[in-house]
């Protein structure tokens, strides 16, 4: 019962917490906002033709080196199998920067990631928003990060790249 009410207040924080950061990066004003709700934005289309798009993956805020280095790679196997350009950090090309915030919560039972990316154009302002949460069975009450194994960070990828491809066929 104890672990039960656990998770439903570790739960609650984890809300409170994706609602904070979904509120972070506020797009200018005259910029399209992209609210978000499980994923879904109202994206700006595209500046370029998505096939010409560069994408650069910001330091991501939030998680610990070792939770980075699997989903960086699974980042970019997946930016190579859906076919979506990637240079890096700070390459003065990229068309876009991505902003990245993950959050972790977790209990024995299981291990709820929380992720946020940003699209920001040449000009710095947001123009899109993916969002979303995976539940990774491995228990980690002690370290929620730790609960965030392969197969979670595999997900994230995909559906963080699939989003943008999503994105970029919206023109």
């Amino acid at each position: 019962m104890m672990v039960k009410g656990n998770r439903l207040l570790q739960l609650a924080l984890l809300l409170v917490a994706a609602s904070y950061l979904s509120a972070c990066g506020s797009a200018p004003s005259g910029a399209p906002a992209a609210s978000q709700g499980s994923g879904s934005i109202a994206p700006a289309a595209p500046a370029v033709p998505f096939n010409q798009a560069k994408f650069a993956f910001a330091p991501v805020t939030g998680a610990p080196a070792s939770v980075l280095t699997r989903i960086s790679s699974e980042l970019g196997k997946e930016a190579f199998a859906q076919h979506v350009t990637l240079v890096p950090s700070g390459d003065p090309s990229a068309t876009y920067v991505v902003k990245g915030y993950l959050s972790a919560v977790g209990d024995s039972s299981g291990t709820i990631l929380v992720y946020v990316w940003d699209i920001f154009d040449t000009a710095g302002r947001r123009v899109h928003r993916i969002s979303g949460q995976e539940t990774s069975t491995a228990g980690a009450s002690n370290d929620p990060w730790a609960g965030v194994d392969g197969a979670t960070a595999t997900s994230v990828a995909q559906k963080t790249i699939t989003s943008i491809v999503a994105w970029g066929a919206s023109r």
